[in-house]
C-alpha cells in the first residue's frame, strides 16, 4: 500500500482540512496516512494514524521541534510527505534531497496578505517581509513535486513564478456524514449569531462582540455562538475584557473547538453566519465558513472583499462595512426579524454548496494529483 506522511506544526491533529477532508480522503482512496503533529498522545482515527511530536505551549518552543519532526519523517519512510507549513520548508526540501519520496507543500493561504496582520509580528518589519516572502517561498518551494493551493489566486502566483505542478483543492465543506441534530445548552435568546473558526482581530472578533453588543441596544434579543479557539491569551484576554464591559456574558457562547461533523449542528440551530473579516487580509484568502453556513441554511453576513464578492450573492447574503455603520446594524436587525427571507437565502446557500461548493466535488483534484505523483 503506498504510503502519505503528513506534516503539521501548526495545526491542531484534527484541522478540518487537513484530518477530515484530506487525509480521510486519501485513506478511502487506499493510501496508508500517518499524520506527524503536536498533541497529546500517539492515537489512530477513522484510519489515520496519528504520532505526535509532543505538547507545546509557545511559537519559539513549536520552532525548536522542527529538527524532530524531519527526523520522524525520515523514519516514517513514506512514499509521499505531504507539509502544511511554510515554517516546514527546510523541511520539505531535507527530505526532497534525502529520500527518494515525491514531496507536497501544502499552500493553505496567501502568507503575505497574512504577515501584514500578524500581531505578532513587529510593525516596523511587516512592509519588508511582506514583500521578500513570496520571493523566497517560490525559490524554496521549487524543490517540491507539487504545490497544493486552497485557492486559485494564490495558484495563480505561484504558477506566475514558473512554477509547474500546481493543483488548487479548495477548502470546500465535506457533507458525508454531516447531521444536523441536537445540541446541549441550547441558549433562550430568540435570534442567534454563529461564527465558526480561529478568534482573532483579522476573522473580525471584535466586529462580532460589537454587532452584538449594537443589536442588544436595539433590544434585539441575540446570543453570538462562538464556535473555535482563541488565538492567543491576549486575543481571549482582550474579548473577554469587552464582553464584562458592555454586559454580554450571557450573550456570547464561547463553545471552544467542536468536532466537524458536530459542528453542523449548533449552525443549522442558529440564524446568521457571521464572516466579519479584514477586507485587505481575505482579499484572496478564502473563509471557508460561509460555505459551511450556507450549508446549514444560514444567510451569510459578511464584509467585503475579494473572496466574499466571489462566492456570495445577495440570495444567499448581505455586506456590511468593517466600521459597521448604524445603516449595517439596520441592515442585520431587518434580517433577523424578517423568517421568510431568511428561510429562502438559507435555501439558495445550501443548494449552491451542494451543486458547486462541496469537498465531494473538490477532493477529485487532490486524488488526481497522488495518483500522478505515485504511478
Amino acid at each position: 500500500m503506498t504510503s502519505v506522511c503528513i506534516l503539521t506544526t501548526v495545526h491542531t491533529p484534527f484541522d478540518t482540512r487537513i484530518f477530515h477532508k484530506q487525509a480521510r480522503t486519501l485513506v478511502d482512496a487506499g493510501y496508508e496516512v500517518e499524520l506527524l503533529c503536536h498533541h497529546d498522545e500517539d492515537t489512530t482515527k477513522d484510519g489515520i494514524r496519528i504520532t505526535t511530536l509532543g505538547t507545546v505551549d509557545s511559537r519559539v518552543e513549536r520552532w525548536s521541534h522542527l529538527v524532530k519532526m524531519y527526523q520522524m519523517a525520515i523514519e516514517a519512510d513514506a512514499d509521499v510527505y505531504h507539509f502544511h507549513d511554510p515554517e516546514l520548508l527546510t523541511v520539505g526540501i531535507l527530505l526532497s534531497l534525502r529520500t527518494d519520496s515525491k514531496v507536497v507543500y501544502d499552500v493553505h493561504e496567501d502568507y503575505a496578505d497574512a504577515i501584514r496582520v500578524r500581531e505578532w509580528i513587529p510593525d516596523e518589519i511587516k512592509p519588508v517581509l511582506a514583500r521578500v516572502f513570496p520571493q523566497i517561498q517560490s525559490q524554496l518551494a521549487r524543490a517540491m513535486d507539487s504545490i497544493v493551493t486552497a485557492d486559485l489566486p494564490t495558484a495563480n502566483q505561484f504558477a506566475n513564478r514558473g512554477h509547474d505542478s500546481v493543483v488548487t483543492v479548495r477548502n470546500f465543506p465535506r457533507l458525508e456524514n454531516v447531521e444536523f441534530g441536537e445540541v446541549d445548552g441550547e441558549n433562550d435568546s430568540e435570534y442567534t449569531l454563529a461564527y465558526v473558526g480561529g478568534l482573532d482581530s483579522e476573522r473580525g472578533l471584535q466586529r462580532m462582540l460589537k454587532l452584538t453588543h449594537k443589536l442588544r441596544q436595539h433590544d434585539i434579543d441575540v446570543t453570538l455562538r462562538l464556535i473555535g479557539p482563541f488565538q492567543n491569551d491576549d486575543v481571549e484576554r482582550n474579548a473577554k475584557s469587552y464582553i464584562r464591559r458592555h454586559d454580554l456574558e450571557s450573550a456570547v457562547e464561547l463553545l471552544g473547538y467542536v468536532d466537524y461533523e458536530d459542528m453542523f449542528a449548533y449552525l443549522y440551530q442558529s440564524d446568521l453566519g457571521l464572516v466579519l473579516v479584514d477586507t485587505e487580509r481575505f482579499e484572496r484568502n478564502v473563509p471557508t465558513k460561509m460555505f459551511e453556513y450556507m450549508y446549514a441554511e444560514l444567510p451569510v453576513v459578511a464584509t467585503k472583499s475579494g473572496s466574499t464578492e466571489r462566492y456570495l450573492d445577495s440570495d444567499d447574503s448581505i455586506f456590511v462595512s468593517e466600521s459597521l455603520r448604524k445603516s449595517d446594524i439596520d441592515a442585520v436587525a431587518e434580517l433577523l426579524r424578517d423568517e421568510e427571507k431568511r428561510s429562502e437565502m438559507g435555501d439558495a446557500g445550501r443548494q449552491r454548496v451542494v451543486d458547486e461548493y462541496c469537498w465531494e466535488e473538490e477532493k477529485d483534484n487532490l486524488v488526481e494529483l497522488y495518483d500522478e505523483l505515485t504511478h
